[in-house]
This record gives C-alpha cells, sequence and structure tokens, in this order.
C-alpha cells in the first residue's frame, strides 16, 4: 500500500493531465493555405462538420497524459508505509547527538518533567550499534554524555547513564543560543558519521522549547551537513504564557524603572508589582501594571513612605511562571562631600567670599556637601581631612597650611585660588606655577570676560548657545597675571578679560592634582560674580570635577562576562555572588565558610574576568589607598528569555533548513503511547526513494512523446508532397 507524501501535487497531476485531452479534440485549421487559380471564381463554401470532435493521435495523447502524471506523482513522493522496526536495520550504525535546552525559559513548571520524558522516549528503542551523546545548551554547549563514555559502556548498564544525565539536567538563568549548539552538535555528528561505515545515519534530537527569544540567526550564515537529520522535539510548560520583569535605567536623568514584557500567549494582562525591603519583605502596599498581550510597558517605583524601609527590589505577583519576576533596585546611601575652605569662616558676611559659596553649595540636590573651615576663626590651621578633594582659597593663609594642601593634589585634588589681593601670592609660592608674577591691575570702569576656552572641564557645561554668554559679568578688580617666559606646557588658560589679561589659569601641579588660579574674587567689591546665574553652576563644576561620579551600581544582564578590577580601577578586589560565595582576584589559603560563604582553595587561579550566570545583587568591593569601595552589579534575567511564546513550526525551514532535513514534534509534556519505533513518513520516504523512477518515467515518455511527434510531423510532409 503506497501513501503520498504531499498529495496536493498529486491532486493538480491529475488536473493538469486532462489538458492533454483537451488539446487533442479542439478542431485544428490547416496550417497553411494552398491557393488554386481554376477555383478562384467558384462560391466559397464552408465544410461540413459533425456534432462531435474526434481524437487525433490518441497515442500521442496518452503518451503525454502519462508523463505529466508520472512527473505530479514524483512531486507527491510516494512511499510505501512499512513497519521498519529497528530491528530490522541492525546492520546499521545510528549516531545520535541529544540536545538539551538548559535556558532561563526551561525552568518554567513543568518543562523539567517533560525534557526527562522526551530523552527516555528517544533513547528508549537504542540499538546496541547506535552511538549517542547528551549535550545541554544555553549561551555555551556542555556534555553531559560523551559518545565516547556511551561506547565504553557495557549496552545493560546504558540506561543509568541516561538516569544520571536527566539528573544532571538542570536549567540555567542564561539566554538561548540555539543555533549555535545545533551547528556544533551536527558538524560532531558529522564527523562520526563519516568514520564508520558508509549507509549509517547521522541525527541530531533537539529538545527545547523553542521560544521566541531563542536566537536562531546564525543558521543563515552556518552550513547544516547534508548527511545529519534535525529531529526537533518542543516541550510545552503545564501552562501558557509569561511576564517577565527588568530594569531600565535613563541615560539623560539617571533614573532607574522597571520594564514588564507580556508575552504573546500570555492569558493576563493585569499585574501587581510589590517592593520590597533589603530583608526580602514588603514594603508599602503593591500597586496595580497593566500590559497588553505581546506589549512591553515602563513603570516608575513609588518614593517610599515615612516609616517604610528603603526599597531593595519588586516583585511582578499573579504570573503564571516566577522566574523572571524578581529584581533588585540601586540601593546606594546618600553620602555627603566634603570640601574645604582656607579664609574667612564667617558664613554670614555678606561682603566675604565664604558666604556666597556656601549658599552656592547648599543648592546641591543630588548630594549634601559639608563645608569644612581649615582656618579657624583664632588663626589656627587644621589640615585638610583624608576625605576632602577640593579646597577653596579665599584669603591669606599661613604656609603650614599651604604645605599641608600638597596632600590634596596628591589625591588627584583641586585647589581652588581666588586672588583677593596681590599679597596671598607670598604664601602660596609651592602652589603657584613658578615664573608667575602677580600685580594689581588698573582698571577703569570694569572688564568682562573676552575669551572663554569651552573645550576645558571647567567651562565644558556652559559651551551651549544657551548658556555660554558671559557678557552680564562685570569685573570691577583684578590681578594681573603674569607667566615670565614662556608659558609652560603645565599651564592653560582658560578664560581671559577683554583687556587680554589672563582671568583663570589652570595649573597641573607637580604633585599630581590642579590648581585653579583665579586673577579675582566673587565677592561684590572685586565683582558682579556671584550675583550672577553662572556661579552657582560654576561651584558644582568645581565640585563636580574634584569629586567625580561613580556609579554606585551597574545593570547588566546574565551571561555577561565582567573585569572587576577594570570597574574598580585597582587590585584586589572581592566579589560576592547573591548566592554567598565569595571570588577573589588572588587565591588565598582559606575564607570563613560561614553565612554560606563558600571556601576558596590556595591552588585556585588568579581571577581576572568573571561571567555573571544568575540573576540578583552581586556585591563587588576594593580596598584603595582612600578608602574601602562598594559596587552593585545588579544582574537581570535577559529579556529574550521572558519572550516565550513559541516560535512557528515553519521557523528552521524560513531560515533554510530543508524540509527532509528537519522534522518537528510539538508535544504537550507528557508521553505520547502511540509512538514506536517506526520510521516516521518523512524517514520512509527519504529511504524509499520512489520519486527518482517516478521522475525518470516522467522524462522518458516527454522524451519518447518528441519521437513520436517528429515521426508525425515527418510522414505528414512525405504525404503532402
Amino acid at each position: 500500500m503506497f501513501e503520498l507524501l504531499t498529495p496536493l501535487f498529486a491532486v493538480a497531476g491529475g488536473i493538469l493531465a486532462g489538458v492533454p485531452l483537451l488539446l487533442h479534440m479542439l478542431r485544428r485549421t490547416p496550417a497553411k493555405r494552398m491557393p488554386f487559380s481554376i477555383v478562384r471564381f467558384l462560391t466559397p463554401s464552408l465544410p461540413n462538420t459533425t456534432k462531435r470532435s474526434t481524437i487525433e493521435h490518441w497515442p500521442l495523447m496518452l503518451l503525454r497524459m502519462l508523463a505529466i502524471a508520472l512527473i505530479a506523482l514524483a512531486f507527491a513522493r510516494p512511499f510505501q508505509r512499512v513497519a521498519l522496526d529497528k530491528t530490522a536495520l541492525s546492520d546499521r550504525s545510528e549516531r545520535i547527538a541529544i540536545l538539551l535546552d538548559a535556558s532561563a525559559s526551561m525552568r518554567r513548571d513543568g518543562i523539567r518533567e517533560a525534557v526527562a520524558s522526551e530523552v527516555r522516549q528517544a533513547t528508549a528503542n537504542l540499538e546496541p550499534q547506535d552511538q549517542l551523546s547528551v549535550s545541554v545548551f544555553s549561551e555555551t554547549l556542555r556534555t553531559l554524555v560523551t559518545v565516547d563514555e556511551w561506547k565504553a559502556t557495557e549496552p545493560a548498564n546504558r540506561p543509568g547513564l541516561i538516569d544520571r544525565a536527566i539528573e544532571d539536567y538542570e536549567p540555567d538563568w542564561l539566554s538561548t543560543r540555539t543555533a549555535y549548539a545545533m551547528l556544533e552538535s551536527a558538524e560532531e555528528v558529522s564527523r562520526d558519521v563519516g568514520t564508520i561505515a558508509s549507509g549509517n545515519i547521522g541525527r541530531v534530537i533537539l529538545i527545547t522549547d523553542f521560544q521566541q527569544g531563542s536566537t536562531l540567526d546564525e543558521l543563515r550564515s552556518g552550513k547544516w551537513p547534508d548527511s545529519v537529520k534535525l529531529d526537533l522535539h518542543i516541550v510545552r510548560p503545564l501552562q501558557s504564557g509569561n511576564a517577565g520583569l527588568s530594569l531600565v535605567e535613563e541615560e539623560r536623568t539617571g533614573r532607574t524603572r522597571v520594564r514588564i514584557t507580556n508575552s504573546g500567549d500570555a492569558a493576563l494582562t493585569k499585574y501587581l508589582l510589590q517592593t520590597f525591603d533589603s530583608e526580602g519583605q514588603p514594603a508599602g502596599k503593591p500597586f496595580t501594571a497593566e500590559v497588553g498581550i505581546g506589549q512591553r510597558r515602563t513603570f516608575s517605583i513609588p518614593e517610599p513612605a515615612g516609616g517604610i524601609p528603603q526599597i531593595a527590589g519588586v516583585e511582578l505577583l499573579g504570573d503564571t511562571h516566577n522566574f523572571d519576576n524578581v529584581v533588585d533596585l540601586p540601593v546606594e546611601e546618600q553620602t555627603a562631600i566634603h570640601v574645604g575652605h582656607a579664609g574667612s569662616v564667617d558664613a554670614n558676611d555678606s561682603e566675604a567670599m565664604r558666604y556666597y559659596l556656601q549658599r552656592a553649595l547648599d543648592g546641591n540636590e543630588a548630594e549634601p556637601v559639608d563645608v569644612t573651615d581649615l582656618l579657624k576663626a583664632d588663626g589656627l590651621a587644621i589640615p585638610p581631612p583624608p576625605d576632602v578633594r577640593l579646597v577653596f582659597v579665599t584669603e591669606s593663609i599661613p604656609e603650614s597650611l599651604a604645605l599641608s594642601l600638597d596632600a590634596v593634589l596628591k589625591r588627584d585634588g583641586l585647589v581652588i585660588v581666588a586672588l583677593k589681593s596681590v599679597d596671598m601670592t607670598s604664601s602660596l609660592k609651592n602652589l603657584l606655577p613658578p615664573g608667575l608674577s602677580v600685580a594689581e591691575a588698573s582698571v577703569k570702569d570694569y572688564v568682562m570676560l573676552g575669551q572663554i576656552d569651552f573645550s576645558s572641564p571647567v567651562f565644558s557645561t556652559f559651551s551651549d548657545a544657551r548658556f555660554s554668554d558671559f557678557s552680564s559679568i562685570r569685573f570691577q578688580k583684578y590681578r594681573k597675571l603674569t607667566l615670565n617666559g614662556e608659558k609652560p606646557a603645565s599651564v592653560r588658560i582658560l578664560a581671559a578679560f577683554d583687556s587680554k589679561d589672563p582671568a583663570i589659569l589652570a595649573y597641573n601641579h607637580p604633585s599630581g592634582g590642579q590648581v585653579l588660579i583665579m586673577a579675582t574674587g566673587w565677592h561684590p567689591d572685586d565683582s558682579q560674580w556671584a550675583l550672577s546665574t553662572r556661579f552657582a553652576p560654576m561651584i558644582q563644576r568645581f565640585v563636580a570635577m574634584a569629586n567625580p561620579s561613580r556609579s554606585a551600581h551597574h545593570l547588566y544582564e546574565v551571561g555577561q562576562r565582567i573585569s572587576p578590577a577594570v570597574l574598580m580601577g585597582h587590585n584586589p578586589w572581592k566579589l560576592l555572588r547573591p548566592n554567598g560565595e565569595l571570588l577573589v582576584t588572588t587565591p588565598i589559603t582559606a575564607l570563613p565558610d560561614s553565612n554560606n560563604t563558600a571556601a576558596v582553595s590556595s591552588s585556585s587561579p588568579p581571577l581576572t574576568s568573571v561571567v555573571l550566570d544568575e540573576p540578583g545583587r552581586w556585591s563587588l568591593t576594593g580596598d584603595n589607598a582612600d578608602a574601602a569601595e562598594s559596587i552593585s552589579l545588579l544582574v537581570n534575567v535577559a529579556v529574550s528569555e521572558s519572550r516565550t511564546e513559541p516560535l512557528p513550526t515553519g521557523q528552521l525551514q524560513a531560515l533554510g533548513m530543508s524540509p527532509d532535513i528537519a522534522v518537528i514534534r510539538n508535544t504537550s509534556g507528557q508521553p505520547d503511547a502511540t509512538r514506536t519505533a517506526q520510521l516516521d513518513a518523512a524517514e520512509l520516504e527519504a529511504g524509499q526513494k520512489f520519486w527518482r523512477w517516478l521522475l525518470l518515467a516522467g522524462l522518458g515518455c516527454l522524451a519518447l512523446d518528441s519521437i513520436v511527434s517528429f515521426a508525425l510531423e515527418q510522414r505528414r510532409r512525405l504525404e503532402l508532397i
């Protein structure tokens, strides 16, 4: 009994086979008119026709109909369904590679059990001569059972290898590189098939949820071996649909928000977002989040009300599968920035620069700034504290204090010298560039800034045309700064008055920091600078330059590789995983094993990079010369893993894989009792290949048709002669 793999071609062939019949029944007019002079004066009359057309050359017509039918049947690909049990193929060896998807989306309920069932069914009817390997993949490929291990194990003990592979199978948190794993396994199978006897079979059994986030683009550029078949088993969770939660950080504001991704097969559109504290306890009331099916939406986290602990994370409630429903939020302690001031200590004296400096620093809403007076009212000078990286010098100071400012510069700090008088320079010789002379300038009425270097860090924030106008600032007094001889490379003029005299000099100090020398002060006696809208942003800019903002957190996706030493800017470092395991930059003899902290062996190789292989809050710490640093690494499940709706079954064919190569089986995750050891229709047809003989017969009929037609045409011509 024969069956057809693609019966549509047989139907089309039956219809087209009637075309020669119709063409042969049509009445044909003479192809050529022959004029005769003796009948030109006769009256023309039409020939008598019968009611029924006669068929001319019926053998030729049958030959043509047979050719069309045979070619159509060849495209229909007939096969004989016979119960070819694998025991009948004892002379052939099958090389099988089982690929198990272990990406994050496989953590959904019911999938692990479905994978185990599929593995057992795929290996239930293996013959002793068959060769098997079992591997798992996500972003990388890892082998659970090697083909050498399979061959070295007695056939009676091989079920134990299968049980071990099923037991070792555990989905991770990484994304899915399906095409990479397919091509790598197919290449290995192809090599093994080439080393065994001719006629043996190579097959890759891919067991996966085949979800929308699977990466298949590599199939476009990769070449699948023709000698290897693909058997795709698509497993399903107990319940369809999924919603995932991820973090989004806005580059412009630095604000962190959460984004919900709802899969295309989701049954729900309304969820709850519940914030929690550092102990994992709910913080505040949950709020509703509505997201359409197959859509994404971003939500802001409300600020905690009074009495509510600081929010440490958010959980998505109401979702069927919870593997991607929790994210950790940045938790940063607001620490004050300390700056030093050497000058007047009266913060209420409106004639002193200290008065305006305090009000400009109080306007910093992002981070509080505390001012430490380095010169007390009784004239006692104190050295700058270790955490001070910015010092404003607005009056003459003792030489001992000036020398102690060298410690700030060694920390790559910044010293701002606002010359209120020429006498100040005598106590600041160690801070000023060599060869700099200072004298009181003669100002008739006032001067303005006539030239500004907007490429410098000081003025870069004012480079926009809306903020670059400094012409409204008038200076009644200033000190004339003159560099004797050629200007050294360590000195840069950042701004100049319209009188061509320097207004601000930047001096890269040999100790490592930078000194900004201002030729005038911002108090009312010298200028109107403190009353302008440019003053407060300029002071804040000084604070930012001396204390560069270093994000205390970074956002990553699971699977990304980091270099902790680069993030910290130095060695050594320590990295605490979300599960409590401690990683360090160099091997050590032992670490305390309390609080779920793993010990690191002294034989461990030094770590230079780390793969973030699980979601959660990773803590990176290190010790530098000044103080301990800590950075939170907030790691999320890849957004692609939340798109769990299955790909169309024809996706592999759309990427260039032939239907002869890829056979797709959709499973529900439950055992299929009707599946037997018989080869399926595609495998039967591929092995029998009756279509080749039918196609040859059809082409033979066409060739015979050409010969018969040529003979008939020759006979007709002879009859005319």
